[in-house]
């Protein structure tokens, strides 16, 4: 079965021209915020848009969640263009196992993934439909049941405390992130 999250973003970047990707990811590696270790494509962060609209809208996609969309859609570098085509993106018609299916499975960028989606997820509160959504998609990842419920519950307390305005917490609560993410994955 096809994959239509993978499927819209190669027809998307097939409509730019090799100057406009080229210059997009420039701008998007130039510009864009993410941890440590965790390397991201245009299609990577475009098809990452387009998780968190699948994950955010398991009960539907919030006013706050379309906030927090929009604001990561900036703060990754992605162009215009880009942005519009997740924002118009259906995510109605993707499955966890879509999304799960971009991924590198059980690896630094799984988590980045879960966290993601998560975070977005939960700044309007994280329901029990996005929560059992953010379970799937951790364990189609890869990703032990202790770490996704490790990554679930900082990527809420996150969204809580971006929803507060308290940078200071999110500020620590991304260290504590990446801590995870290192303990998770130590030589």
């Amino acid at each position: 079965m096809a994959n239509p999250i993978a499927e819209s973003t190669a027809q998307f970047l097939a409509t730019l021209d090799a100057a406009e990707r080229e210059h997009a990811e420039h701008v998007m590696l130039r510009d864009s915020v993410r941890p440590e270790g965790v390397a991201m494509d245009l299609a990577d962060e475009i098809n990452l848009a387009k998780a968190i609209k699948t994950v955010a809208g398991a009960d539907g996609l919030s006013r706050e969640e379309l906030t927090g969309l929009k604001f990561l859609l900036i703060i990754s570098g992605l162009p215009p263009s880009a942005q519009r085509h997740v924002l118009d993106y259906d995510a109605s018609t993707s499955r966890v196992d879509d999304v799960a299916a971009l991924f590198p499975p059980a690896s630094r960028k799984a988590c980045y993934v879960l966290s993601g989606t998560t975070t977005v997820a939960a700044l309007d509160g994280l329901s029990e439909d996005e929560r059992t959504t953010c379970l799937e998609l951790g364990a189609s990842l890869g990703l032990s049941p202790a770490l996704v419920e490790l990554l679930i519950a900082e990527a809420r307390a996150t969204g809580l405390a971006m929803h507060e305005g308290n940078q200071a917490i999110v500020n620590e609560l991304l260290r504590m992130r990446e801590a995870l993410y290192d303990f998770a994955f130590e030589k």
